[in-house]
């Protein structure tokens, strides 16, 4: 049990703490720029995409955001998406820029279980 505790403790971390690097990436450094949606499409039951054409440091991009479950733009419209200028595949919508507490919150707790797992292990 507390192998299991250590393995899913150390995955939730490791996800909690990207999407937290990625909020804040956009939060510290991101462009804000008037991108157009190209496409919407359902990849899965009840979701939907969005794939938007934006100017970045000269050049055109796309990034495919999502999911939503209302499209934020319709093709052709106007939508405004933030970028990381370091990682161009860091692309959001301004609305959905995490703000970082939530997953601070998950990554203090799968700490804890972490260390409750590795105690248990080495205690035996």
């Amino acid at each position: 049990m507390a192998v299991l505790g250590t393995v899913l403790s150390l995955l939730v971390l490791g996800i909690a703490a990207r999407i937290f690097q990625r909020g804040r990436a956009l939060r510290v450094r991101g462009v804000r720029v008037t991108g157009t949606c190209i496409n919407v499409s359902a990849p899965s039951h009840g979701t939907l995409s969005v794939q938007v054409r934006y100017s970045a440091e000269g050049s055109e991009r796309v990034a495919i955001l999502g999911p939503f479950t209302f499209p934020p733009a319709h093709i052709g419209e106007s939508m405004e998406v933030v970028y990381d200028p370091r990682d161009f595949g860091n692309t959001e919508t301004p609305e959905r820029i995490t703000d970082g507490r939530f997953n601070m919150a998950v990554m203090v707790v799968a700490s804890v279980v972490l260390v409750a797992s590795l105690a248990t292990l080495a205690l035996g």
